[in-house]
């Protein structure tokens, strides 16, 4: 286990958005060989994501071949149902 002493929420979230961003370009993803991504949801990761997007807008990765899951959803609630995840994340 790796200890990353962080003191604040925006601290944590730069942290997670650029390890996820090394991550990513580390990989080298391409077509044939896409980067898949887990996404909880939910308010604790919005920092993350606010953060992934202010430095996706920089240039700092690119999501093109990048496969994204959401880790959570409703059984049998339409993805469109403004309660579902799907809905969440898109929004």
């Amino acid at each position: 286990m790796r200890f990353i002493p962080l003191q604040t929420e925006q601290q944590v979230s730069c942290w997670a958005a650029q390890h996820i961003i090394n991550r990513i370009n580390d990989f080298k993803p391409t077509a044939e060989r896409p980067f898949v991504l887990g996404l909880p949801t939910g308010g604790t990761p919005l920092k993350t994501y606010q953060e992934l997007i202010r430095l996706y807008q920089a240039g700092k990765v690119s999501f093109k071949h990048v496969v994204t899951f959401n880790m959570d959803e409703y059984v049998g609630l339409p993805e469109e149902h403004p309660e579902s995840y799907h809905s969440f994340m898109y929004n």
